[in-house]
């Protein structure tokens, strides 16, 4: 009751509209840095696209005996792809023997991956990863997943 019989403090128009007016410029100040990262990681994945292209039609395609890269790329805008055939039918190989080749490509690539540190920094930067898929003659073996967060490269 007493609050309705105090007098009304007049509010300034002015300090409403400045407010009004910061909070627009915070959000234009942050969709300015939003388009401008949102345009680099575009041009960035253009590059990668245009290397990822002279990456396949450059590297050797028979790896040894039975295995054979098919083809690199990007793949869902955030992963580097890899596919390998192994001459061989996935009945031919024991659960074992998939499991120690899965085991030695790994850490065969996680090390390769480590000798790149350009590459690292920028996978970091635009949170791509790598997939590397290794397909028998009748279905797929197994597939490797490297995410440069999840390495543990030395130095």
């Amino acid at each position: 009751m007493l609050m309705k019989l105090a007098p009304k403090k007049r509010r300034n128009p002015r300090n409403f509209y400045l407010g009004i007016a910061a909070v627009l410029l915070v959000a234009g100040i942050g969709r300015y840095f939003s388009l401008k990262a949102e345009q680099e990681k575009v041009a960035q994945q253009a590059l990668l696209v245009e290397r990822l292209a002279q990456l396949d039609a450059t590297l050797p395609k028979q790896l040894d005996a039975i295995t054979t890269l098919e083809y690199v790329g990007l793949r869902y805008g955030d992963t580097i792809f890899y596919r390998y055939r192994i001459d061989l039918p996935a009945s031919s190989l024991s659960e074992e023997r998939k499991a120690s080749m899965e085991a030695r490509i790994r850490l065969g690539l996680d090390q390769l991956a480590c000798k790149e540190p350009q590459l690292l920094a920028m996978m970091r930067r635009f949170k791509f990863h790598q997939e590397h898929s290794y397909l028998a003659r009748d279905s797929t073996l197994f597939s490797i997943e490297l995410h440069p967060e999840q390495l543990s490269c030395p130095g």
